[in-house]
């Protein structure tokens, strides 16, 4: 065997084990840490009203907040111009019983829910099964008007839960 078989074969030898060593601290990964990514948690317990209701903080795309159901959550969000998209992302970090029924909807600066656009509505489903293996249930919403928008979300099951809206 000669030098530059030699040395073919050791970078070949060492290319594998850094690949190996990268799928697996990727594979290292909680379905948790994927969802947040590098986003921080924010406490979202100010008290913030907006539309008369109270809502906790303004949420934008660097953190994610945490909450429980049954019950409702919200929080505020900015849009920077008119007819904008928000999407609202939810995990179910830990379900402690199913649920059938989720709503969340957008309020516009005027404080008003467009019902085409701006709500979105699961009944009679299973929750749980809706969210699939990545345990993340997705809704985009459309924001009309430039500003601040209450997000709103309510849910019947019994779980803990992350939420993002970007």
């Amino acid at each position: 065997m000669g030098y530059t078989d030699y040395t073919y074969m050791r970078k070949a030898k060492q290319l594998w084990i850094m690949l190996i060593m990268a799928l697996f601290a990727t594979s290292c990964l909680t379905a948790e840490e994927e969802f947040i990514n590098d986003r921080l948690l924010s406490m979202c317990d100010e008290a913030y009203y907006h539309c008369g209701l109270p809502t906790g903080c303004v949420l934008d795309s660097k953190h994610y907040v945490e909450g429980g159901f049954p019950g409702v959550r919200r929080v505020v969000v900015e849009t920077e111009e008119n007819n904008m998209d928000v999407q609202v992302r939810v995990f179910i970090a830990e379900a402690m019983g199913g649920g059938t029924e989720m709503l969340v909807q957008l309020y516009e600066t005027d404080c008003t829910v467009n019902r085409d656009t701006g709500k979105k509505q699961l009944i009679d489903v299973d929750l749980i099964e809706e969210a699939g293996d990545d345990r993340v249930l997705i809704f985009n919403l459309h924001a009309m008007q430039e500003g601040e928008h209450v997000v709103e979300i309510y849910s019947d099951m019994t779980a803990r839960f992350l939420l993002i809206a970007e």
